[in-house]
């Protein structure tokens, strides 16, 4: 992954780097075994509450809020 801070991307290009993330660790990707211990790099939980996070930022983002006049009678 490069070194970009979480100022110097998008809230797109982060989701994006997440639902990555999480394809590879669906994929196994997410441990390693070495001499008989498993080191794990990647809490899958962790990364899909994080996509849930940015989906509703972006979401959130885009929402258009109108204005309905209301009339009480």
């Amino acid at each position: 992954m490069s070194d970009l801070q979480p100022a110097q991307i998008t809230t797109e290009e982060r989701l994006a780097l997440y639902l990555a993330c999480e394809k590879a660790i669906l994929n196994g990707h997410q441990s390693q075994t070495i001499d008989g211990t498993t080191y794990t790099r990647a809490d899958l939980r962790t990364v899909q509450m994080k996509i849930k996070e940015l989906q509703y930022e972006l979401n959130a983002d885009n929402a258009s809020f109108t204005q309905t006049p209301v009339t009480f009678v």
